[in-house]
């Protein structure tokens, strides 16, 4: 029986002999760091902020994910993300939030709070079109009450064939979305 067993492995070959070609993985990033940093206006502050905390969904790690309908989702088998999307969308929101002065970025004491869930980072495809998707959940709450909370969600279209178009789509959604967001918060805090 030994005889038989080492003779099927032999003849038919073994995985763990043959030599595969290795699996190259691909990393990108959304942020654009090809774009200087324009210095803006800065403005006297009309409001307070703790960024709270940034999570995202499950399914959005390093893996980056498409969508072909609305009800399957699947990711790249090999490319990634530098870092987790909740990284970039905390970047870009800090930079929406407080860049120009208007908000006060607190770290302690009390505070309104913006907690945030990236819901949606992907490409997608839609009676069409090729888009580049982000969703963000929000809450602003202080100690006591939720002031405000929502959904925003952007789309840029994909310009272009192969994958970096659509890490750029991907990317001009964050900023978007973000920027968003940043105009729903600040109104929210005048006068707090």
């Amino acid at each position: 029986m030994r005889a038989v067993a080492c003779a099927v492995l032999l003849l038919g070959g073994c995985a763990l002999t043959s030599k595969a070609t290795p699996v190259e993985l691909r990393y990108f990033s959304p942020e654009r760091v090809d774009t200087p940093l324009t210095a803006r206006q800065k403005l006297p502050p009309v409001g307070r902020l703790r960024l709270g905390p940034l999570t995202s969904s499950a399914n959005l790690r390093s893996s980056i994910v498409h969508r072909e309908s609305a009800v399957e989702l699947d990711t790249y088998a090999t490319l990634r993300w530098t870092e987790n999307p909740e990284d970039y969308v905390r970047r870009s929101l800090s930079r929406a939030l407080f860049a120009d002065g208007q908000l006060e970025e607190v770290v302690g004491g009390p505070a309104p709070t913006l907690d945030v869930e990236v819901v949606v980072f992907e490409e997608a495809r839609r009676e069409g079109r090729h888009l580049g998707r982000v969703q963000l959940g929000y809450q602003l709450h202080d100690e006591r009450s939720v002031l405000a909370s929502g959904v925003v969600t952007l789309e840029r279209d994909v310009v272009g064939e192969g994958i970096e178009p659509v890490i750029l789509a991907i990317g001009s959604a964050m900023e978007a979305s973000t920027s968003e967001l940043a105009k729903t918060v600040v109104p929210q805090l005048r006068g707090r």
